[in-house]
């Protein structure tokens, strides 16, 4: 049981911060030495990011302070000019908006626009030249914090002012990398930012990325800088040299106050209401062209140079890797790697491994990530031995012709690493016949109308001579020094059985009225509504006006809460936000903590929110989610682990693990599925805009952005998932069958209940067409929702037998959460 949570949360930002770059051993500073600190964020450390995700819990500190107590010189009167300035902006405060006026705004509909309104990064403090002058005078070396805060929930970044500099940046930036000789660049952000400007200072030598950090980010970041802790975080994505580099860059619509920058399908030469998008004035899609090549899979297939690779990552100190074995197992292979410290100082290594595969019926990345392993703090001239299993179903790909999971045949290279660009072959394996792992049925693939019309990323597109010499599965540069074979008779095909399940009780003496009303959130489900003068009912009435449902969770409040029935012996159950935990301890945000590629150090943060969780009588914890990075610019990367899937799916399962196995607490991964752009994620009613289109192959959905899902239903037991309010090749995830039924449950074998992303305003998936695909209960739902699903039964779009199917599946997984006191009594079910 992790006692100490502020301690585990600096620990954890210590194994998670990037040493990008450290040119002549800049870093670690010794004791005493003097700095300038330069940026904004170096006095105010943003923790964390906007919207659910936001971490919140005790007040943090700041970089300046914690370099001062690590024993670090930093300069005072920059200090105080830094001080001086927050103060006088603190006496001057921007204008916010007036919450006394909230019910005008929300009977105007004004609060739709104004949640998730984008609010542009903070102007950097203009430095004085004389005081540029003096600060040089006294330390040939600056610290320089960029911060982000910018975007989040509802809301993408911006290009200009956001992912590249401000000019206010731009000018400092100049001054310091012109004034001083050594530079230390931290990066304090929600997001990647342009970093190519560091290539034209030869004065950078060192970056680090901090990220969001949580409040245990400035006291970690600044043992890290004087030493006493060695850097081992690793890139969970990859920084590109230029925004236009990333493939999805001209398929991102990330500016919603500007209509002619909202792709819609006639930019793609489709027609919106074969799309099923009818009525609305504009109807925004986004098309995943880049396919299976996200990240560095993009990267690396294409050849196309980077600035910093996915699971890049300095020490202090360096290792030396070794193969030591390499054997065929019944389930898959594994690999033995030692790893030796050769360095002057105690550190941590990654190791990684990345599979090639050969193209054959379907082109494959040129590498993938398949395993990883991070060693125990080692002293100079240690050595250890670490071990990595690759599943067999690590090796196969989606055949989409046949519906199948395919091991094809062919030679496949297993690579040794410390980053997706610094690997060394260590072993070929040949498959001598085609192998089908798993035997699916097709679902979720694009719209008939749209064959033909669209153009998806194919290495075949390109000549050979603009692909890497390596990439299409060309043969390794070295002599591996293990070779295995591969036959049909080696694999065993997976076999689940569909995830039904028995019904847990009769529903034959619930009337129709009070099924729906169990399938909602308990509450008024008007958004806002607290701000109105009209009190709204937080369920419906039976005919003697008795409310039908209630909320007896002595903790959850409306809105977050399932119903009660007592009479019938259902208790409510409590949902709370989010990723960074709820609200007692900032913890490190996802982007962040997926740099640590240590999986025992995300389960004792999960079994340490669960805690949380239990204290705060916590029945689900909305989180961990599980979409990837797929675009710089997306407003909730900073929620997210990584672009890469298995990655995420490897954090995400440590994390469900370390709260499930310790606590009567569920968790609830989200947003299912392929929800990786916010701009329009859910229509608006007002401007007469559709909800954004994810249009996607059959093939990159289920590699890619379904993958962590299926890690966690499969390999982490999860029990509830929340689906995305996004549409999915012309329909909503929250009412596809294909997702919600034919693949969750009947392909995965998935046996717990499914809850909408939370809100009710503007365009998303109605009630009924929800509880009919297999979503079983609508947030925050409430008589809107009830009435909706109601509707729904009288027109024949959802029957009888689905509701008490939905109300089966909440109730299974409520009965498994065991009461803790009288009043939840959940055990009554």
């Amino acid at each position: 049981m992790v006692k100490n949570r502020k301690l585990l949360a600096e620990q954890l930002v210590e194994e998670s911060v990037v040493l990008l770059k450290n040119e002549n051993q800049l870093l670690p500073l010794q004791e005493g030495q003097t700095v300038a600190v330069f940026g904004r964020s170096a006095l105010v450390t943003y923790v964390s990011g906007n919207g659910s995700g936001a971490a919140r819990g005790a007040e943090s500190s700041n970089i300046i302070i914690e370099l001062e107590k690590a024993g670090i010189s930093v300069c005072e009167e920059l200090k105080q000019y830094y001080l001086q300035q927050r103060e006088a902006e603190a006496a001057n405060p921007q204008e916010e908006f007036d919450f006394s006026q909230m019910k005008e705004a929300v009977n105007s509909g004004l609060m739709y626009e104004i949640f998730g309104t984008y609010h542009a990064p903070v102007p950097e403090y203009p430095i004085p030249e004389c005081l540029l002058t003096n600060v040089r005078d006294k330390t040939n070396t600056a610290i320089l914090v960029l911060g982000r805060n910018a975007g989040g929930e509802e809301c993408d970044r911006r290009l200009e002012g956001d992912y590249y500099l401000t000019e206010e940046e731009k000018k400092l930036v100049s001054q310091v990398c012109e004034n001083f000789p050594e530079v230390i660049v931290i990066l304090n952000v929600n997001g990647l930012i342009d970093l190519e400007w560091t290539t034209k200072y030869t004065s950078v030598k060192s970056i680090l990325f901090l990220g969001l950090p949580g409040e245990g980010g400035a006291k970690a970041v600044a043992e890290i800088i004087k030493g006493n802790v060695s850097p081992s975080g690793k890139l969970a994505f990859t920084i590109a040299h230029r925004y236009e580099d990333y493939p999805s860059a001209k398929h991102f619509s990330w500016d919603k106050e500007k209509e002619e920058h909202i792709l819609t399908y006639e930019d793609y030469g489709l027609d919106a209401e074969e799309n099923g998008s009818f009525g609305f004035r504009k109807s925004p899609v986004t098309v995943y062209q880049e396919d299976i090549y996200n990240g560095y899979r993009y990267f690396s297939s294409f050849g196309k140079e980077v600035l910093f690779p996915f699971g890049h990552g300095l020490s202090y100190t360096k290792f030396a890797l070794d193969a030591a074995a390499v054997s065929k197992e019944e389930d898959g292979i594994t690999i033995i790697i030692d790893v030796k410290n050769v360095g002057l100082c105690a550190g941590r290594e990654v190791v990684q491994i990345y599979v090639s595969m050969p193209d054959g019926k379907t082109e494959k990345a040129e590498r993938e990530l398949k395993g990883f392993a991070k060693t125990e703090v080692l002293k100079p001239g240690e050595k250890t031995s670490v071990s990595i299993h690759i599943p067999w179903d690590g090796l196969s790909c989606y055949e989409e012709k046949s519906s199948v999971w395919l091991i094809e045949k062919g030679r496949y290279k297993l690579r040794m690493g410390t980053s997706s660009e610094e690997t060394v072959c260590i072993c070929e394996l040949d498959v001598s016949e085609d192998i089908i792992y798993s035997i699916c049925r097709s679902a979720l693939g694009l719209k008939a109308c749209n064959d033909g019309k669209l153009t998806f990323l194919k290495k075949n597109c390109l000549k050979d001579q603009e692909l890497p010499s390596d990439a299409c599965g060309g043969v390794c540069e070295e002599n591996p020094m293990y070779k295995l074979t591969l036959s049909g008779i080696d694999v065993k095909p997976e076999k689940r059985e569909a995830g039904q399940g028995r019904q847990v009780r009769d529903f034959s003496d619930f009337t129709e009225e009070q099924l729906a009303a169990l399938l909602v959130g308990y509450g008024s489900g008007i958004p806002f509504a607290g701000f109105l003068d009209t009190a709204f009912p937080e369920t419906i009435c039976d005919k003697e006006g008795k409310p039908l449902t209630c909320n007896d969770h002595p903790a959850g409040h409306n809105g977050y809460v399932s119903p009660a029935i007592k009479d019938k012996g259902i208790h409510s159950v409590f949902y709370m936000d989010g990723p960074a935990g709820i609200g007692r301890t900032a913890w490190p945000t996802e982007m962040l903590l997926a740099c640590a590629f240590n999986k025992e150090a995300w389960y004792r943060f999960g079994e340490a929110v669960g805690a949380e969780c239990e204290e705060a009588q916590v029945d689900v914890w909305l989180a961990p989610a599980v979409n990837l990075h797929r675009n710089p610019l997306c407003g909730r990367n900073f929620e997210y682990f990584s672009e890469d899937p298995f990655l995420t799916g490897v954090c995400a399962c440590a994390i469900t693990k370390g709260v499930q196995e310790n606590h009567q607490v569920l968790v609830c991964p989200k947003h299912f599925a392929v929800n990786e752009q916010e701009t329009y994620r859910r229509g608006n009613a007002k401007k007469q805009y559709d909800a954004v289109d994810s249009v996607i192959t059959e093939r990159a959905a289920r590699e890619l952005y379904l993958k962590p899902f299926e890690m966690l239903v499969k390999k982490a037991n999860v029990r509830c998932i929340m689906t995305s309010f996004n549409k999915i090749n012309g329909i909503f995830a929250g009412g596809n069958s294909d997702l919600c039924n034919r693949i969750l449950r009947e392909e995965w074998g998935y046996e717990g209940f499914l809850v909408t992303d939370w809100g009710d305003m503007d365009i998303v998936v109605d009630g009924a067409d929800a509880v009919a695909a297999g979503n079983d209960v609508v947030m925050p739902g409430g008589p809107p929702v009830i009435k909706q699903i109601l509707n729904g039964y009288r027109e024949g779009r959802v029957t009888r037998r689905q509701l008490e199917t939905a109300a089966s599946h909440l109730l299974r997984v409520i009965k498994s959460l065991k009461g803790r006191n009288g009043k939840n009594g959940k055990e009554d079910i």
